[in-house]
């Protein structure tokens, strides 16, 4: 789908602590190709000063938290990450130029201690730490680039070139970043793609700068008062240039256990094994204070039946639910208690034409939408793996009203009066709906399931409502606004944030002219807030602006351009000893994990 952006002028001065001082040195990389050693030499700043060295606790009071993820570790580049667990590696791995604060769903400085944007709202400066290091971890011999010394330690600072090398390799075709559209917004950014794309050599000027080694300036193509929020995001990781480029010929990659360097809260440890665990350890030089307790990570790539029985058996600390056990787990009055369900931002909806004879009604589709019971099809059709939603805006995004508030969702009394209010009376009389959805055996017991609600709740013929299944991208050639004769009635769909702020929902899905406005409708008041609260520098009134746009959008009055359904969602075991606030967007934060290391000790001794 097309990106469009807003502005919001946001002004954070948090204070930057001074490091060690630097120096110009040369540095030599040997690379073997095609079995030829050849020397690779690049000038960087490295450093003068060895930066304070914070000391772990003694092993036996150590927090150590033991988790298990299913598949394997994938590539550990911030600009090729995609899945969730080489997002969780580069969230404890690398430093971000900002980060996303999952309790509070705000942007907190972290690699950049303040940043400040111009007057026309589109060249953002960030101001960075000195005392941010990149850490060998100290798992190779000696390779001609860095000085190898037993366990981790400092190589040299991350710098603002470290920043502008990180997205000048994005916005590279051929380092192949997902979700690279979201950084189009950096001026330049989709010509050099494009270029890449094509196989051309890049020319188009990238406006992004680096005045010196704490200061970096990205000029975007219009004002977007969200971008520290997309700065939040794996892809703008900065990256050591020198080290990148040394391998980039190479058949092995710089992000490779053996060979990578890492920047962020924890580093790896030698006691990794390769296909069965990896080890991560508290950065001992990580400048910014942990607001969690563990000191050490196990990771154990393992399925989830077998990480449900070492759950049982209190050698895991949380692990995925097993398909097929919810039901087991529920009867079982011990394990209730600690299953959650953790909510990603995947929102399922059902979306309307508004040139259709039957849904150009407000009050009908208000209808439509109140006879749905949200709760009954999550439980039935998808074992209770996600959340009732009442509103477009899902947990964990900054600015969405909490799932329970905002909007009126199931109501079989209020979908009678709203049918009743229309000009058809009842939905005896309705013509034929088209109900287009995708060719899976879910969607089409997801659509049965729906059309079951309208017959009892508004008396509407089931022959009346013709389901139509179609594969995914022909629902979307045909529900795009151009698509003519092909367009149907009403259609599933699911929407899942390229970035966890409120204008990545309402902005670039439901706005009248700044989204590609599937549903055909005309602007009104709630697109005047979307785009109002683009420009408000208050992230309080940005919150109320959004709010009241989905009251106009889902309320007892609302225009209803789409029916949210549910946001998807995942079970996980706890333990009793850890206290977590799950990541929804990106990857887990480790660094804010509470673990009583004296409470497993002694429930492992059981």
């Amino acid at each position: 789908m097309e990106r469009y952006f807003y502005l919001l002028i946001v002004l954070l001065v948090v204070a930057g602590c001074r490091g060690p001082e630097t120096d110009t040195t040369l540095v030599t990389r040997v690379v073997n190709m095609d079995d030829e050693e050849m020397m690779v030499t690049r000038v960087v700043n490295r450093i003068v000063e060895t930066p304070t060295r914070r000391e772990a606790a003694q092993d036996e009071t150590a927090a150590v938290l033991d988790v298990a993820l299913e598949g394997g570790p994938g590539v550990f580049d911030p600009q090729q990450a995609g899945t969730s667990n080489e997002l969780d590696l580069v969230e404890n791995l690398f430093v971000g130029l900002t980060r996303f604060n999952h309790a509070t769903n705000s942007v907190e400085p972290e690699l950049a201690s303040s940043w400040e944007v111009s007057a026309d709202g589109q060249t953002w400066t960030f101001h960075l730490r000195e005392d941010v290091f990149w850490i060998d971890p100290g798992l190779r011999a000696p390779d001609g680039l860095m000085s190898r010394a037993p366990g981790p330690h400092p190589y040299r600072p991350v710098l603002a070139d470290d920043v502008v090398f990180a997205i000048e390799r994005a916005c590279d075709a051929q380092t192949q970043t997902p979700d690279i559209v979201v950084l189009f917004i950096i001026e330049g950014c989709e010509a050099r793609h494009r270029q890449t794309q094509a196989g051309e050599e890049p020319s188009a000027p990238l406006a992004v700068r680096a005045p010196d080694e704490q200061t970096v300036e990205i000029t975007l193509t219009e004002p977007a008062s969200y971008f520290p929020v997309i700065a939040t995001m794996s892809l703008l990781r900065p990256v050591p240039r020198e080290i990148v480029e040394a391998f980039s010929d190479a058949e092995v990659s710089w992000a490779e256990m053996e060979n990578v360097v890492t920047s962020g809260p924890f580093v790896p440890d030698g006691a990794t094994t390769a296909g069965e665990r990896m080890v991560l350890e508290r950065n001992p030089f990580w400048p910014i204070e942990f607001s969690g307790t563990v000191q050490h990570v196990n990771v154990y790539w393992q399925n989830a039946a077998e990480a449900y029985e070492r759950w049982l058996n209190r050698e895991l600390d949380v692990v995925p639910m097993p398909a097929g056990m919810r039901e087991t787990i529920m009867n079982d009055t011990r394990l209730r208690s600690r299953l959650h369900l953790v909510t990603n931002q995947a929102v399922f909806y059902l979306s309307y034409n508004f040139d259709s004879e039957v849904f150009s009604e407000a009050a009908v589709r208000r209808a439509f939408s109140a006879a749905i019971d949200r709760e009954a099809l999550v439980e039935d059709v998808y074992g209770g793996e996600g959340l009732p939603m009442r509103h477009f805006t899902p947990p964990g995004v900054l600015g969405a009203p909490p799932p329970d508030q905002v909007g009126t969702g199931y109501n079989g009394d209020l979908a009678r009066l709203e049918m009743a209010s229309s000009s058809f009376s009842d939905c005896t009389f309705i013509p034929e709906i088209r109900y287009l959805v995708n060719a899976t055996d879910v969607a089409l017991h997801h659509a049965e399931t729906v059309r079951t609600m309208w017959q009892r709740e508004l008396g509407c013929p089931e022959e009346k409502i013709v389901i139509e299944q179609v594969p995914f991208g022909v629902l979307l050639a045909n529900t795009r606004p151009d698509a003519g004769a092909d367009r149907p009635d009403i259609w599933d769909l699911g929407w899942n944030s390229y970035f966890p702020d409120a204008h990545n929902w309402l902005g670039d899905v439901l706005h009248c002219t700044q989204s590609e406005n599937r549903q055909r409708r005309p602007c009104s008041d709630a697109d005047r807030l979307i785009a109002e609260a683009a420009t408000q520098s208050s992230t309080e009134e940005r919150g109320s602006l959004y709010r009241e746009a989905e009251r106009l959008f889902f309320g007892e009055s609302g225009i209803e351009p789409v029916t949210p359904l549910f946001v998807q969602g995942q079970y996980v075991l706890i333990q009793p000893w850890l206290v977590y606030q799950p990541a929804q967007f990106g990857g887990e934060q480790y660094d804010t994990y509470q673990l009583d290391q004296t409470v497993k000790r002694l429930e492992r001794e059981r």
